[in-house]
């Protein structure tokens, strides 16, 4: 069995998770712009699950306190 990755999609600082709170198992990796793709001529950040990997991983630092807590529009506005 092979052992679990601490340098995985999930822990990384360019990955955002999509489902419960932002860090569910499935997300976009935004380290680099949207690509044009045949099938998505729009742009689309390439998606990747929790537990995927490469050699860009960057530690992402997650501040507990307000990770939890729900956000309003006035945080992004600040």
């Amino acid at each position: 069995m092979a052992a679990k990755r601490p340098d995985n999609c999930y822990t990384c600082h360019f990955w955002e998770g999509q489902g419960i709170r932002q860090r569910g198992p499935k997300g976009v990796c935004r380290r680099y712009p949207p690509t044009v793709t045949p099938r998505h001529n729009d742009g689309r950040f390439p998606v990747t699950l929790a537990s995927d990997w490469c050699g860009e991983w960057r530690r992402a630092i997650i501040d507990l306190a307000t990770a939890a807590a729900p956000r309003s529009q006035d945080d992004y506005l600040a």
